[in-house]
């Protein structure tokens, strides 16, 4: 068993700092919601911009009902995740 850690924790470590790693890149995720929005007002349809855009079918459901409900500027966002520090 020679991969495996015992009692030291370290492999607990590990997998924290795996999980803090990961960051989502905001302005890119708000831009993929504005390339969703133009492609809505060129009367896309929800099926072409999952396609196109790589997401799923109920994201690109989701984004459109935010659409049709407040434009594009629905689906700017909030800026932020999480607590604010």
């Amino acid at each position: 068993m020679a991969g495996k850690k015992t009692g030291s924790g370290e492999e607990s470590d590990a997998r924290k700092v795996k999980q803090r790693g990961a960051r989502r890149d905001l302005d890119a995720l708000r831009e993929r919601r504005m390339q969703a929005a133009e492609m809505f007002a060129a009367g896309r349809r929800q099926i072409d911009v999952a396609v196109e855009l790589e997401v799923s079918q109920q994201t690109a459901s989701r984004w459109y009902r935010q659409w049709t409900e407040g434009g594009s500027e629905a689906l700017e966002g909030a800026g932020r995740a999480g607590r604010r520090p």
